[in-house]
């Protein structure tokens, strides 16, 4: 349990998105009241926590179900799941450091009707399938995880990867965001820039690791890290 919570947090640093936290931003300064941004922070990390452990306890189980043995031993097995994810991390990087801005489709408007703010706040869940942070933790714990264990990697994972958001709540929770709004909203700018360059980093790292765990089995015939099937 803990080797897949520490893989969900290595995944959500190299998956941090902004956008969550923008949204919300966005909406305090059209004038939303704090609930209605913990309304929208609370369905986004507990929709997006739910909706990883439901495709992790189904698709990815069901992948697992398989009997690849039939096809591939079961180590052959683990180290091209290894080169695959490792293979879509390096790649997303590359495309990232070419045009550091990018990142997965999200909702980025919002509007001052509260069942707008939370309606964005579902679509914003659903489209966590979309990030290939999110796509690789659902493979890696469908491995016969218990359920607890798999929903915690999910929770985990979102909420590192929106730990802006995280922390925008806490201020809302304490009653000193106002002066925090505008602090973020001037600082939002020129920050960007620099989680563009960390999360790159991060994917470019948790990629190399898999590869090199892979590699590893190839030459050794043994995995550095736990086997991942």
């Amino acid at each position: 349990m803990i080797e897949l919570a520490l893989t969900a947090f290595a995944l959500g640093m190299a998956g941090i998105d902004p956008a969550g936290l923008i949204i919300a931003l966005a909406a305090l300064a059209a004038g939303a009241r704090g609930r209605l941004v913990l309304a929208f922070a609370a369905i986004v990390i507990v929709g997006t926590a739910s909706l990883g452990t439901a495709l992790t306890l189904t698709v990815g189980q069901e992948l697992q179900d398989l009997n690849w043995s039939s096809f591939l031993p079961p180590d052959r097995l683990g180290a091209m799941v290894e080169l695959a994810l490792a293979a879509t991390l390096l790649a997303w990087a590359v495309v990232r450091l070419r045009r550091p801005e990018t990142r997965p489709p999200r909702p980025t408007r919002t509007s001052r009707s509260g069942a707008a703010l939370l309606w964005t706040g579902v679509v914003f869940a659903a489209t966590a399938p979309l990030d290939p942070t999110f796509v690789g933790l659902v493979l890696l714990a469908g491995r016969g995880e218990p359920t607890v264990a798999v929903a915690t990697a999910h929770l985990v994972w979102i909420v590192v990867s929106q730990v802006l958001l995280v922390a925008l709540v806490c201020t809302i929770v304490l009653r000193r965001h106002a002066r925090a709004v505008a602090w973020l909203q001037d600082l939002m700018p020129r920050a960007r820039p620099i989680l563009a360059k960390i999360g790159t980093v991060a994917l470019a790292l948790a990629g190399v690791v898999l590869a090199v765990d892979a590699v590893w089995w190839l030459v050794a015939g043994r995995f550095l890290l736990p086997d991942p099937t």
